[in-house]
């Protein structure tokens, strides 16, 4: 699960990243047009990331 976790942050930091380059360019970036869609699909990873790590605490718990 934290293998999973990590992976989705840096998803989720790479498309901050790619908002980031879309923002500074002015231009389309990836044929997305406005950064604001990369930094849309960046929070649903780590929300995604904050929940698995959320479950993978809660089992050592157990």
């Amino acid at each position: 699960m934290k293998f999973i976790s990590s992976g989705l942050v840096v998803v989720g930091t790479i498309l901050i990243l790619f908002g980031l380059i879309t923002f500074l360019k002015g231009s389309a970036f990836l044929g997305v047009g406005y950064p604001v869609n990369y930094f849309h699909a960046a929070t649903s990873f780590l929300i995604l990331a904050l929940c698995s790590k959320h479950i993978c605490e809660c089992k050592k718990k157990e």
